[in-house]
């Protein structure tokens, strides 16, 4: 007897596939960012809502940078992790110099005091760049924001040809207010309930 019955991996809104999602920008690109980014000495923040796209641009600016020679350093808090990143400070002090750049991913989880202890006691960096949900903490470098152009991309991206509903689509666009990591993780669930349906009508031939 065999029946089968498509594994999560095979759901084409599972992690693995939406992690090869990479930044889209909007009015600009890669050679142009990276000039302006240059032209602040590789300090700034990367600004917007939750779901936007800021880590997926911090990830990928870290390898354009690495692709230019520089050292770049991964920082990442949550509202699971706030901790005060002692233990890298501790082991790039003395040693951070111009050629260091580094990716600070969540830095408002850091009290106002906190910020400005870790920017003094990383000053010697060549660049420091920072994601925030609100302007303020460093000039903002650019503000990531969501459409609904770019979620049905997005879709067709992962899901060719999509067999989802333009309705359907907008439905989740609004429920999640352009948070489009909320979005997609709901429709991995309906394409798992899809694909539920499917495997209980298979015929199993004993």
């Amino acid at each position: 007897m065999r029946c089968d019955v498509k594994r999560a991996r095979d759901n084409p809104f599972a992690v693995e596939h939406v992690l090869r999602l990479r930044y889209r920008f909007r009015d600009e690109d890669w050679p142009s960012f990276l000039n302006r980014l240059q032209s602040r000495n590789y300090r700034g923040a990367i600004v917007g809502p939750k779901g936007s796209g800021k880590t997926t641009l911090l990830e990928d600016l870290g390898e354009h940078l690495e692709t230019l020679g520089l050292r770049v350093h991964r920082l990442f808090l949550n509202e699971q992790n706030r901790a005060y990143p002692a233990e890298f400070v501790r082991r790039a002090h003395g040693s951070l110099d111009e050629r260091d750049v580094l990716l600070f991913d969540g830095c408002e989880q850091l009290s106002l005091p906190a910020w400005w202890r870790f920017r003094w006691e990383t000053r010697r960096a060549g660049g420091l760049i920072i994601t925030t949900h609100r302007p303020g903490r460093s000039p903002t470098l650019i503000e990531c924001q969501t459409t609904r152009e770019l979620f049905r991309d997005l879709v067709r991206s992962l899901h060719e040809p999509t067999t989802l509903a333009s309705e359907t689509l907008e439905r989740l666009f609004e429920k999640h207010r352009g948070n489009l990591r909320d979005a997609i993780r709901e429709l991995y669930d309906l394409a798992a309930v899809e694909n539920s349906r499917e495997a209980n009508a298979i015929t199993i031939d004993s």
